[in-house]
């Protein structure tokens, strides 16, 4: 199951915020698909504030994998990723997290990297995607 929380101005300049729950890549698509990615980009240049879309796969609080996608052109974002497989004592000793940054991507790049939440474990997410992998 993967949670996707995503906001946006609406055309009276309200910011509103939605959630979905879903197992299946094809919803996902039609939630970046239906976003209003030029509104919100306009919006966000005249008032310095703008949304984005959120895909979590797991429990934020333990063993996750997160995907942030942060609007700054049109069809274009920010792309972020976090995997936690194991949160460690005090959040801290023990961890084993990593962070990534995807920079400027498509939307058919983020398209790609989301879909990895429906196709894979919290482990393999981790695993594809570590720096220092040894063979």
């Amino acid at each position: 199951m993967v949670l996707i929380r995503y906001s946006h101005h609406t055309e009276d300049r309200e910011f509103v915020n939605y959630t979905a729950d879903t197992d299946h890549f094809d919803e996902a698509c039609k939630i970046l698909d239906r976003y209003p990615w030029r509104q919100e980009i306009a919006i966000f240049e005249e008032l310095g504030e703008g949304g984005g879309l959120d895909f979590v796969m797991g429990n934020e609080q333990g063993k996750h994998a997160y995907y942030q996608l942060i609007p700054i052109e049109e069809g274009k974002g920010f792309l972020f990723l976090t995997v936690v497989v194991k949160t460690g004592l005090f959040n801290l000793l023990g961890r084993q997290s990593l962070n990534r940054d995807f920079h400027l991507v498509t939307i058919e790049t983020a398209r790609f990297y989301i879909k990895e939440l429906f196709e894979h474990s919290v482990e393999s997410l981790y695993e594809m995607h570590r720096p220092f992998k040894t063979f």
